[in-house]
């Protein structure tokens, strides 16, 4: 076999072509370039990726941090609302007892008062069996004091007529020194000639406590309930309610006294009298003397 034959045999096919050498090296130079831009753009990813993960570790560091921030303010709120919360509390607490404090020294002024009206009252019924003992000693003498029809009444001086307060007051003057007849007369002479003066209904309430005193209990209830219908609202109507009552008590009309009293107490609750009444309603049923109780 020839050296020839035996070559391309073997795959030799002679020596290269200058023309496919070129194209080998272009080849090669070309994966080269390629290869260190891959590089290059793998680098800027890395950098551009480096950075994103810095900035996502910074992003959730400041969120870590917003978090505490939130978790203290969030505590720092709830620590108030409680704070306020117990401060109201604390406030309420304070004032139900000063409230509680009250109403003990209310309660306790009440029972005071109560038991004064009760000791005035006890005072009361002791006058007035005192002055049924007087009145019985009294009774067979001749200044035994009698009301109009019973005894002719003082005679008066004579001289120009007087004024309506004058007349009033010589009415007054005849009650206080026990000048009973002479002051109904007197009283009675007033309503006679000045019916609409605002004295009126006082009037008819000095001649009730005339016949009250004279133990007359039907003549003093007419005439206590007459001042209470000439003023419903008058200075003397709480009094007059208080002695009509008693003078219906004393002729047996309990449940009309009764009535009387708790109008009293309803129309006029901070008066004296509506006092006397609570403290009169609280005891048993007792026949009443003629004893003044103020």
């Amino acid at each position: 076999m020839s050296r020839g034959k035996a070559r391309r045999r073997l795959g030799f096919r002679g020596p290269a072509r200058p023309g496919g050498s070129l194209l080998a090296l272009g080849l090669a130079i070309g994966l080269a370039g390629c290869a260190g831009a891959l590089h290059d753009e793998v680098a800027r990813q890395d950098a551009t990726l480096s950075d994103l993960r810095r900035s996502v570790d910074g992003l959730g560091t400041e969120v870590r941090g917003l978090q505490g921030d939130i978790v203290g303010l969030r505590s720092a709120v709830e620590g108030g609302l409680g704070q306020a919360k117990r401060a109201r509390e604390a406030e309420g607490t304070r004032i139900e007892a000063e409230q509680e404090a009250l109403a003990a020294r209310l309660a306790t002024v009440e029972r005071r008062v109560e038991e004064m009206a009760d000791a005035v009252t006890g005072v009361e019924v002791a006058l007035a069996a005192l002055a049924e003992q007087f009145a019985r000693l009294e009774a067979g003498s001749a200044s035994a004091v009698t009301l109009p029809g019973s005894r002719p009444p003082r005679p008066r001086q004579g001289g120009p007529p007087i004024s309506a307060e004058e007349l009033f007051d010589r009415g007054m003057e005849s009650f206080r020194a026990g000048e009973l007849g002479q002051s109904v007369l007197d009283f009675e002479e007033f309503s006679d000639k000045h019916p609409g003066h605002p004295l009126a209904a006082s009037a008819q309430f000095w001649i009730g406590e005339a016949y009250f005193r004279s133990r007359d209990f039907e003549q003093a209830a007419s005439k206590y309930q007459k001042a209470i219908d000439l003023a419903a609202t008058g200075e003397r109507t709480p009094d007059a309610l208080l002695r009509l009552g008693l003078a219906l008590r004393t002729l047996r009309r309990e449940d009309r006294a009764r009535d009387v009293w708790a109008r009293l107490i309803r129309e006029f609750p901070d008066s004296e009298a509506a006092l006397r009444a609570r403290a009169v309603l609280r005891q048993p049923s007792r026949a009443v003397n003629p004893a003044d109780p103020r």
